[in-house]
C-alpha cells in the first residue's frame, strides 16, 4: 500500500472527468466527493467508482456531461423541492440538492429535496454531514439503486440496496449512520469479484443459497444477472426465515423506494445490466433545525450528554456510528490516502486513456 495526497488524487480525478466533456466546475465537485469517500476509507464509493459511475456512464449515454438540472416544483409555498436531474452527474446534482435543502431548513425549520432522473451519488455520508457542518441542522439522505435484491420471501430481484444515511451534530462532532438496507453495499461485492478474491460477506447465488465463493459466479455481470444481495436481517437463511428477520431490510428498502415515488414518479425494476438512461435512480435529502425547542448550543450539549452516557456503557472498542470513518479521515489527511496497487492501476488506466501520466505517490 502506498499513500497519496488527497489533493493530488482529487486533481487527477477531476482532470479525467473534465477530459470526458464535463465542465470543470462539475468535474471538480465530483472528484471532491469521490476522494472524500476515500479519505474516510469508503473505497467502494470513492475514486475506484470513477469508471462505473462517471466514465462508462458517459460513454454509454447514462450521464450527460452538459446536463442542466431543473427545479420542477409545482407549489413552492412548501419547504419541499423536486429536481429533475436530467441525467446529470449524480455527485454534482446531489451537492446542489444539499445547498437547496439547507437553505429551505434554515428558512422554514425543515426542508426536503427530491431528485429524480439521476445517477448514483456515491457515499451518502458526504452529503448528510455537509448538511450538519455548521451544527445548526440535522440531515438525512437516501438513494435508490439498481434492482439487485430479492425481497424477503420473494423469488427474484426487484429492490435496490437503497442506502439510508442519518447525521446528527453534537458539540464534539457529528454522529452518522450510513448504511445500505442490505447486509452490505453491492460495491464491496463488485470489488471482490473484479479482483477475484473471497467475497467479504455472503450473497445469494442463482439457487438462492448463501455463498462467499467468488467461483459461484463467472464474474460481476453474472452476479448482477443471477445473484442477489441479502436484505438487512436476512443473513442465516433458515433462522432469518423462521424469525421473518429479512423483513427489516426489505421494509426499509421498500419505504425508501415508495417515498421516492412520491417525489419523482412511479418506481419500476431497474435492470443492473442496463446501460444509459435505464439505470437512472432517485436521491432524497432532508434537513431540519435543531434549535426549535432549545437554543442551538443547548441542543448540541444535550446530544453530547447523551453520547457520553452511551459511551459510558461501552468499552474502548465501542465507537459511535461514523466515528471509525472520521478517525480514518484524520489519518488520511495527515499521512495521505492508502491505496492498493490494483486501485492505483485502475485509476492510472483511466488517466492513460485521456493522456495523463501515472499518479505520483506521497510516499
Amino acid at each position: 500500500m502506498r499513500r497519496y495526497s488527497a489533493e493530488t488524487v482529487k486533481t487527477y480525478v477531476a482532470t479525467i472527468i473534465e477530459r470526458h466533456g464535463v465542465p470543470s466546475g462539475k468535474a471538480s465537485v465530483t472528484a471532491e466527493v469521490l476522494v472524500e469517500a476515500d479519505l474516510r476509507g469508503i473505497f467502494s464509493h470513492g475514486a475506484n467508482n470513477l469508471d462505473l459511475l462517471v466514465v462508462s456512464s458517459i460513454k454509454e449515454g447514462g450521464t450527460y456531461p452538459d446536463a442542466e438540472p431543473k427545479d420542477v416544483t409545482r407549489n413552492k409555498s412548501f419547504p419541499i423541492r423536486h429536481i429533475d436531474a436530467c441525467g446529470d452527474l449524480g455527485h454534482s446534482v446531489a451537492k446542489s440538492a444539499v445547498a437547496c435543502v439547507k437553505e429551505l431548513a434554515e428558512t422554514h425549520g425543515i426542508g426536503k429535496v427530491y431528485v429524480y432522473n439521476a445517477n448514483h451519488f456515491g457515499a451518502a455520508s458526504v452529503y448528510s454531514e455537509e448538511i450538519c457542518e455548521e451544527k445548526l441542522l440535522a440531515g438525512r439522505v437516501t438513494c435508490t439503486t439498481a434492482s439487485v435484491v430479492t425481497p424477503h420471501g420473494g423469488e427474484g430481484n426487484r429492490l435496490g440496496t437503497n442506502v439510508m444515511c442519518w447525521s446528527v451534530p453534537y458539540s464534539e462532532g457529528i454522529v452518522t449512520i450510513d448504511m445500505a438496507t442490505t447486509i452490505h453495499a453491492v460495491s464491496g461485492i463488485a470489488k471482490a469479484l473484479i479482483e477475484g478474491v473471497q467475497l467479504p460477506f455472503p450473497v445469494l447465488d442463482q439457487h438462492r443459497e448463501e455463498t462467499t465463493d467468488p467461483g459461484s459466479f463467472e464474474g460481476l455481470d453474472d452476479f448482477l444477472k443471477n445473484g442477489s444481495m441479502v436484505p438487512l436481517g436476512g443473513l442465516g437463511k433458515e433462522k432469518a426465515e423462521q424469525a421473518d428477520a429479512g423483513f427489516k431490510g426489505t421494509g426499509l428498502a421498500t419505504l425508501i423506494e415508495l417515498d421516492s415515488a412520491v417525489g419523482g414518479g412511479r418506481s419500476t425494476f431497474v435492470d443492473p445490466m442496463a446501460h444509459g438512461t435505464d439505470r437512472w435512480i432517485r436521491q432524497t435529502f432532508e434537513a431540519w433545525r435543531i434549535d426549535t425547542l432549545f437554543s442551538c448550543d443547548e441542543a448540541l450539549q444535550h446530544v453530547s450528554d447523551t453520547v457520553a452516557d452511551i459511551k459510558a456503557h461501552g468499552g474502548e472498542a465501542m465507537l459511535l456510528p461514523g466515528e471509525k470513518e472520521q478517525k480514518q479521515r484524520d489519518l488520511s489527511l495527515a499521512q495521505g490516502i492508502a491505496y492498493s496497487p490494483k486501485q492505483i492501476e485502475r485509476l492510472n488506466e483511466l488517466g492513460k486513456e485521456v493522456g495523463l501520466a501515472p499518479l505520483e505517490s506521497a510516499g
